[in-house]
Order: C-alpha cells, then structure tokens, then sequence
C-alpha cells in the first residue's frame, strides 16, 4: 500500500536507482573477488624481484673447431676440398659473453657478483659493494669439458665456494629489497608479523630462496665453409673473377639455472638454443652465416675472420633464443594485476624497470572455479617509466591495447614470451604480362609459393615510434604463364623474387588487423622462345626491379599464430633481358605491372635470426638513476 504513496514515474527512477547500486555492487564485490584471487592464490600471484648471479665464464666443449670446404667453380660442381680450422680462446668467449648477458639477466633482476674475496649486490635502489666473503672465490677453470662434465663442476663450484656465503649477503640486502616490493605483499607480510628489529624471518627466507645462479656452455659446433667462384664484367667488356667464401656454424648455446634454496644450489631448468622446427632452424643459419669477398683465392687464415663474425651474431641471438624461452617458465615471467582496464588504455604497473619492451604481448589471466584462465591478450604501446628508485607517485604506468578477447581490472596481465619476429608461408599469384616491342605477350603471370620473416621494430628497436610497424624479408618461387596468340610459341619457364619492405597495422579488436605498406622486389623471369644464338627455341631471362604497394587485412588465433590476406600491385621501374649464354637480345623487353593477391599464415619464432642484430639492448635508464642518486647521496654525506 505504500507503494501507492509515490507517483509512478519516481517509482521507476527509484527502481533505476536501486538497479544501479546493485549492478554497482555487484562489480565491486566482482572486482574484490579477482583482487583476491590474484592476490591470495600463489599460482597467479604477482611476479616479485630475484636476485641472479650470472656465472662470466662460458663453458667450452671445445677451443677448436673444424669445418669441411666445399669449392664450387664457375659454371662447375661442387667439390670438396679438406677442412679448415678456427680457434676460439677463453678469453674471446668470455668477453662475448658478458656483451649480451643484458639480454637474459637485465634490471628486472637483482645482481649478484663476486670478485676475489668480496662480493657486490645490486638491488633496483641500493648498491652493496665490498662485501667480505670471508674467503678467495676461486677462478673458474678454463679447461674444456662436456656438458654434463660441465654442469656438474659448476655446481660443486657454487655449493663449495658461493652458497656458504649467500645468506650473509643477501640479509645485508634484504632491507633495501623488501622496500621494493609491492604494497600488496607488504602489507600481508605486516599484518602476519609487525617488523620489528629488521625483517621477520619469513620474509628474509623468501628472499634467500628466489636466488639464482645462470651458466652457459657451447657445445662444439657443426658447420661448413663453402667457396664460389663468381664471375663479373668490368666496363670494357672483360670479365675477371672473385671469391665469396661464406661460413654457417649456428651456436647452440645452453643455458644452466641453479637455484639457491638456503643452504645449497641445485640444478632447476637446462635450456638449450636448439631450433625447433624447419623455419626456426632458417632463422637460426641466417644469423650463423657469414661471408667475405677477395679477389683471390681464399687460405685457411681467412676463415678465423669469418668465424669471429659468426661467433658474435650467433651468439646474441642464441641469447634472445633462451632468454624467451627462460621466461616460458612462469618464475621468470613478468606479472602484475591490471590497474586500468580501458581496451585501448590498458593499466600495467610494469615498465623499464622489468623490462618491458614496446608492443610486448601480455595475456590477461582470471580465476575461474580455481583454475587460472587465459581470457584475452594485447600489447603494450607504451613501456612505462616505473624505476622503482623513483617516488612512487613519479612512476608511469605502461599502457597496453586489447588484442582479442577481454580484460577487466585485477585480472592478472602475464607476460607472453616473444622474440618479435614471425617466419611466414604464402600462396601469392601475380597478374605481371610480359611485353615485346611493345605487344602483349600473354606470358608472365607469375604463381609463386613464397618463404619469409616478418619482425615487429618497435620492439626489436624498443622504440614507440615504430609500434606496430613490421619490416619482411621474402623469398619467393613460382611458375610463369605460357604466351598467347602470336607468342604461342613463348614458354614461360620459372620465377624466383625477393622482397623486402614495411608496414604499418592498425589492431580493430577481436584479433582483427588492417595493415598499409610497400615492399622493394627483384625478379627474374625465365622464358624460351625461337630465334636464339643457336637458332632453335632459346632460354632467356628477365630481371625487373619493382616498387610494390600493398594492404592486408589478417587475424591473429592466439598472439603466436595469424591467418591472413591481401592485394598489391607491381609497379617495375628498371627492366634487363638477355639470352641465358649473355648474348644481348635484339627486341625491346619490358615487364607490365599488375595486380597480385595473397594468402598465407605466419608463427612465431623462438629465434631474431636475420633480425638479431637489430634487436636493441635492455634499458639501462633505471641503474642509470639509481646510480645518479646513489652518487648525490654520497656527495650529500660527504659535505
């Protein structure tokens, strides 16, 4: 009866009203509900710092290597020709070593190092150097060993000469490293126990036992030289020769953790950069590959130059291969609750300071009755400023957009293993026509299956200015299209085309991108036709330089595996013909453009390989800071 006491219309607002607060309350208590998941349950709890020590030695199978030559002359077989060996010191790999131990161990980590008898600790904030052991760390041996050999002496080494002192070393730090940790695991640790003189036991534990130790080893390496006799024309006609002598040894390096559980170390992951998979082991060859040129016959001495070539691309991208696949191991991966939820303005509270990279894929994980669930995944667009020497109101936040599926506030973001770079496989015909002295000739569509690498710059370079901005590589083989007409008698024989060029996507949600870009292109065509130098049907060749415009419209399955498909269009600017023996032809040649269009599917790869040498190194803009301040407030103390 009551109810009859207010006028209808305010009894629908106050429905609207009651609706409101309910759905209100509703996601509140949703949202407490997956903030404590994310925080209570320790299968998707957070990610937090680890102190790392990475071990500067790389163990060696062996300190001397031999490949077998291949000489291949002009217009000849291919011979062998004995084998040539390379050295490799101790000293040389160690360097190489400690050049790209950023990539597995950057400023996400806390690190460990000893020298002599004292030992130096870096947290994100603090610098703990001089620190007596108490004893003489002895120098790793330099003899070569097998691998099991290896890793067996490297953890007598840890346990005999490292683990005594590890708890004294890191309690001395353990002050500064609890002050890095979230406010989260903080205040759980202080409603448990009021810290009283120092930290309470518990936490000190929790810190000794995320201690790691990192070893390598370089198992000895296959791989063959080959020497080829290239015939070239100076301008007068003449010709003359030149020796492109070229080395493929890909380095397979492993990798060792041991981990430090309070008294001792003991073997946890082996990983080993070992492709897996025919493009995988494509990408590998291209960044062990190296070459020279003389105009001489090359000796054995040349081959040392080529080596160390190899043995410094090889190695950086054997280091990005096990860094990725280190981070497939949930411990070593970054994670932390989403903070903003907005799709094109996700809110992660990781950046610089862990590493995180431009356009580095997260998934979004939620609890679902108990179990861990993967409901959708983006990338980041921009990597935030988040040293933790900073105040924490001066710390930005990185910002991610949605990729496919959903993301809500307190689902967990999880850091997705990436190299940045895809190798792909398509279907691509193109509608080029061959014309002589001026007529079309029907010949010249080209079929091609096509081979290739695509690699994400922003992340390679690290850099906001190239999100989402894709360079390729292609390689492309195909069958051509006989002549029509009055060139019935023109065969179209075979095609080969490389392809290198950029694109810019444009993400649209669901999975669904758009991209714009263009590529360069060679090709060369072969043809036979009658009327040649023997007077019969004659093989010749057309070679065409090509600016190629093109769109694609794709869709990503998960963030390793896309679908897609596009159109472009063959614009030759630069056409050369001639009879396969080098005779110059007597008609007028040239290549018409075309449309061409597209299907193919790309994956990820656990290797840059021709794209490692792009790949820019972990930002050191934190230690920077923290180095900066650490210096003022020595100074400061000084006065």
């Amino acid at each position: 009866m009551s109810s009859c006491l207010v006028p209808r219309s305010t009894r629908i607002l106050l429905m609207l009203i009651l609706a409101l607060v309910g759905s209100s309350l509703t996601s509140n208590l949703a949202a407490e509900t997956r903030q404590s998941l994310v925080t209570a349950d320790a299968t998707v709890a957070a990610s937090e710092r680890q102190a790392v020590m990475g071990i500067s030695r790389l163990g060696l199978e062996a300190n001397r290597f031999t490949f077998p030559v291949f000489y291949t002359p002009h217009e000849g077989p291919t011979i062998p020709v004995g084998n040539w060996s390379v050295r490799i010191s101790q000293e040389y790999a160690d360097a190489i070593l400690a050049d790209n131990l950023s990539f597995i161990i950057p400023a996400r980590y806390d690190r460990l190092v000893f020298e002599n008898s004292q030992a130096r600790f870096e947290t994100a904030t603090q610098v703990f150097s001089g620190l007596d052991v108490r004893q003489v760390i002895p120098e790793l041996s330099q003899a070569t060993r097998s691998y099991a050999e290896y890793r067996e002496y490297l953890l007598d080494h840890l346990n005999h000469h490292i683990a005594p002192s590890m708890e004294e070393i890191l309690g001395a730090a353990a002050e500064a490293r609890y002050q890095e940790m979230n406010a989260r695991e903080r205040g759980t640790f202080i409603t448990e126990r009021a810290r009283q003189t120092g930290m309470p036991a518990e936490v000190l534990e929790a810190l000794i036992s995320s201690s790691y130790a990192f070893g390598f080893y370089l198992p000895e390496l296959r791989g063959r030289i080959n020497i080829r006799q290239i015939e070239r024309k100076r301008f007068d006609g003449s010709t003359y020769y030149v020796y492109q002598t070229t080395l493929a040894a890909p380095l397979k390096t492993r990798m060792l953790v041991y981990a430090f559980d309070g008294e001792q170390f003991t073997t946890q992951i082996e990983l080993d950069a070992v492709p897996d998979g025919f493009f995988e082991g494509l990408s590998q060859q291209m960044s062990a590959s190296a070459s020279i040129t003389t105009a001489w016959l090359p000796r054995e001495r040349h081959a040392q130059q080529i080596f160390d070539d190899v043995f410094e691309l090889s190695f950086k991208d054997s280091t990005i291969a096990l860094s990725t696949r280190l981070k497939e191991n949930r411990a070593f991966a970054v994670a932390t609750p989403v903070i903003d939820a907005t799709p094109e303005e996700i809110g992660l509270k990781v950046g610089n300071q862990e590493d995180i990279r431009v356009d580095q894929p997260f998934t979004f994980n939620r609890t679902i009755d108990g179990k861990e669930t993967t409901i959708g995944w983006g990338r980041v667009r921009l990597a935030g400023n988040t040293c933790l020497i900073l105040p924490e109101e001066e710390r930005i936040a990185s910002r991610a957009q949605l990729i496919s599926g959903q993301v809500d506030e307190f689902d967990l973001a999880v850091e997705h293993p990436w190299t940045g770079v895809y190798g792909r496989t398509a279907f691509t015909q193109s509608m080029t026509e061959l014309e002589i002295d001026g007529q079309a000739t029907g010949a010249g569509n080209a079929s091609f299956i096509e081979l290739g690498f695509i690699s994400n710059l922003g992340f390679l370079l690290n850099n906001r200015s190239f999100s989402e901005i894709w360079t390729n590589l292609d390689l492309g083989l195909g069958l051509l299209s006989n002549g029509e007409g009055n060139f019935d008698n023109l065969d179209g024989k075979g095609a080969i085309r490389v392809r290198f060029g950029a694109e810019k996507r444009f993400h649209m949600g669901y999975g669904l991108y758009a991209s714009a870009g263009a590529d360069l292109g060679y090709e060369q065509h072969n043809y036979a036709k009658p009327g040649g130098p023997s007077g019969l049907k004659d093989d010749f060749k057309v070679q065409t330089a090509n600016l190629i415009p093109r769109a694609e419209i794709g869709y990503y399955i998960n963030p390793n595996l896309k679908i897609y498909g596009g159109a472009a269009y063959n614009l030759p600017f630069y056409t050369d013909y001639e009879w396969d023996n080098g005779d110059s032809m007597t008609e007028d040649l040239s290549m018409m453009g075309g449309l061409s269009v597209q299907a193919g599917i790309a994956f990820h790869l656990g290797f840059a390989g021709p794209f490692a040498s792009m790949m820019a190194r972990p930002s050191t803009e934190c230690e920077v800071l923290r180095d900066a301040r650490l210096e003022a407030q020595a100074a400061e103390q000084a006065e």
